[in-house]
């Protein structure tokens, strides 16, 4: 056998003995309890699985009688989560307050603020097509790294963003084709470009344009973007392989910030009574299909049988998820952050609460 083949033969068999460890540990834990608001810990424990390691969840009614309740399985109001893609949402009210700046418009092309994009294919793009994933631009920069750090991420938990910078990443976006240019595919790289963007036209990192125009304002201290030296804990695959924190460099405006729970309840709230930088960014611009619209990165729903809005938007990274929702002519919001990537299993907690939230409230 060569060296290489016996290499993956091992790296095959520590594979699998995480999976089997991870399982067995997932399986083998009690049911959680949930500490917190007594109602919505009773709700959420019932919710919960011995498959949840950290989770946290918060309910905000800011209609007739205005009420904040949050609730934590294995984890605190200090715990800090990633939100993967809940980011773009952020990234979004950065794009409407430089709107409202005069910074930029929708038509601004971004080869007129990034002056390597100038004569390529991206140079053309618009903000409003980055933001609506309407550009052509593929989901991720498409290059030799890529192909190699993707199935590392996917077998060994490692971080596929790391040393990704904002100038690495403009240059392999300008070097991209664009498909199907007019019609939505979930891109990114196109989100990370417009970040990017926004981040140019005010002089300064995108970590610190977030910081200073979102972050701050809202009072949101526990949260930021990943680096090196400040991120979350290791998270966890649904099978229970644990994954490294993402620091995702010139990729942050897609997916690279981390907050608490108490940070999301904040934001909710700012939203919800409208004294958020970026308002309008909530406001849908572009039918995506089967029902469902699309903002600055955020997404409208109808909420079924009742005519009503949910104004949302999910993330997930190697091993965390989030989901975010508005239900604005209710004036109410849920959030839930898990450490697990098992999107589908905290958008489920997520939609069951909100239910739950309406039943107490009346309808949504």
């Amino acid at each position: 056998m060569t060296v290489l083949s016996i290499t993956l033969s091992w790296v095959g068999v520590a594979v699998l003995v995480v999976l089997v460890l991870g399982y067995a540990s997932s399986i083998s834990r009690r049911s959680p309890s949930a500490v917190g608001d007594p109602a919505l810990a009773a709700e959420l424990g019932r919710l919960c699985s011995r498959r949840t390691r950290r989770l946290a969840a918060s309910v905000v009614d800011l209609g007739d009688h205005p009420s904040t309740r949050s609730a934590f399985v294995r984890c605190d109001a200090a715990t800090r989560f990633e939100i993967g893609s809940v980011t773009k949402a952020l990234t979004g009210l950065l794009l409407a307050d430089a709107l409202e700046r005069g910074e930029v418009t929708l038509q601004t092309q971004v080869g007129e603020v990034i002056a390597k994009a100038h004569g390529t294919p991206l140079g053309g793009v618009t903000l409003l097509e980055l933001c609506t994933h309407t550009s052509g631009l593929p989901r991720l920069a498409l290059r030799p790294m890529t192909l190699l750090r993707v199935p590392l991420h996917g077998l060994l938990g490692l971080d596929p963003y790391r040393g990704t910078s904002p100038t690495s990443l403009l240059s392999a976006a300008a070097r991209q084709h664009l498909r199907r240019r007019g019609h939505y595919r979930y891109s990114n790289l196109g989100a990370a470009v417009l970040g990017q963007v926004v981040a140019t036209v005010a002089g300064r990192d995108f970590s610190e344009v977030l910081r200073e125009r979102l972050l701050d304002p809202l009072s949101l201290g526990g949260a930021g973007v990943s680096t090196p030296d400040q991120h979350a804990d290791w998270g966890w695959s649904p099978l229970g392989v644990p994954f490294m924190p993402w620091v995702m460099g010139g990729y942050a405006p897609a997916g690279g910030v981390f907050a608490t729970l108490d940070d999301l309840t904040a934001l909710a709230q700012g939203l919800l009574d409208e004294s958020s930088p970026g308002q309008s960014a909530l406001a849908p611009l572009h039918d995506i299909g089967a029902g469902r619209q699309i903002g600055l990165f955020w997404m409208t729903d109808t909420v079924a049988g009742t005519g009503r809005q949910m104004v949302w938007h999910n993330g997930a990274t190697g091993g965390y998820s989030a989901f975010f929702a508005l239900f604005p002519q209710a004036r109410r919001a849920v959030v839930v952050v898990a450490n697990t990537s098992g999107r589908k299993e905290t958008e489920r907690v997520a939609t069951a609460l909100a239910r739950w939230l309406a039943r107490s409230r009346q309808d949504l």
